[in-house]
């Protein structure tokens, strides 16, 4: 019996055919309402997507930081850019199916806070680049690149975690990946820290300090944000899992 099939059924015994009252009663709530969520398993496929760009942009990223050439920061400035829209769209396209979708695998608020937030990852990323070039920026220290290659690390863990999610099977291994950015963020600060403290110490241009202080500064968001969806995901699991 196809899904429409099985689904007219159900339609015709809320709505009248007494034969099948018997049956009905006795199934259990959960198992009559997983006939009307037809799209939630978009919402899975919509976040994995996202994960995967974040991902993308995150390694665009760290490449950034590890180059010399002014020529090739620019090109890859265009790249996290589209990949900053492309993830817009991924942000537009979760919304646009939550106003559509009658039951959704997790609560409304918890799938609005992960795309949000996991577009702000994004978006501080996109902002580190934009920043990066608009400031002919190329005096990347040890402790800047540590903390964009923490945010990359961050990034794989996430996609990690998101992509256990659907059917909560392994919560073991989706609580392990949201302890796992929880060490990443710690140590990214870590370096932060030691990255605001050596320049004040050293940069003796103001101009300079200022540049690089935002640029510090932006890319600790980046890791902030990852952990922000961690706690999400952790929220979504304790509920459902």
């Amino acid at each position: 019996m196809n899904v429409d099939t099985k689904k007219s059924k159900i339609f015709a015994t809320l709505f009248g055919k007494e034969h099948y009252n018997s049956r009905i009663s006795s199934m259990k709530f959960s198992n009559i309402l997983q006939y009307f969520s037809p799209k939630e398993k978009k919402f899975y496929a919509l976040f994995n997507d996202a994960a995967s760009n974040i991902i993308v942009a995150s390694e665009e990223l760290l490449n950034m930081v590890n180059t010399n050439s002014a020529e090739e920061r620019q090109a890859i400035r265009l790249k996290i850019k589209n990949l900053e829209r492309k993830g817009d769209a991924f942000t537009n396209e979760v919304f646009f199916e939550l106003h559509r979708t009658f039951i959704t695998p997790f609560d409304r608020e918890d799938i609005h806070a992960l795309a949000s937030n996991m577009d702000d990852v994004l978006d501080n990323m996109n902002s580190v680049s934009e920043k990066i070039v608009m400031y002919h920026f190329d005096s990347f220290s040890t402790n800047m690149r540590e903390m964009v290659r923490w945010v990359n690390k961050g990034c794989i863990e996430l996609q990690k975690a998101l992509s256990g999610l659907e059917g909560y099977q392994k919560p073991a291994a989706i609580m392990n990946a949201c302890e796992e950015i929880h060490r990443i963020e710690t140590k990214g600060d870590e370096f932060y820290n030691l990255a605001i403290s050596q320049l004040f110490d050293n940069e003796k241009d103001a101009i300079s300090l200022i540049k690089q202080k935002e640029i510090l500064q932006t890319i600790e968001k980046s890791q902030n944000k990852i952990e922000d969806v961690s706690d999400v995901i952790k929220t979504i699991l304790v509920k459902y899992a």
